[in-house]
């Protein structure tokens, strides 16, 4: 999978929810929900690829790698 920054979003809650991209070709995908496990600290979606990033994760290993 490509990484695509464009289809990143830092996300506060864990669990977050996808409906696609209203302005891709696609048209969407139907709703669909995930749970983003803290230890991972993100999901992709299996229909668009967007990258949720839970935002506590990231803090913690933004902090992590300032201490290194």
């Amino acid at each position: 999978m490509n990484e695509n920054k464009e289809k990143s979003e830092v996300v506060s809650s864990q669990k977050v929810s996808c409906n696609g991209e209203s302005y891709d070709c696609s048209g969407g995908h139907p709703l669909v929900w995930f749970q983003i496990d803290e230890n991972i600290g993100y999901v992709v979606c299996p229909y668009c690829e967007k990258k949720f990033v839970y935002a506590e994760h990231l803090k913690k290993s933004l902090s992590t790698n300032a201490q290194s």
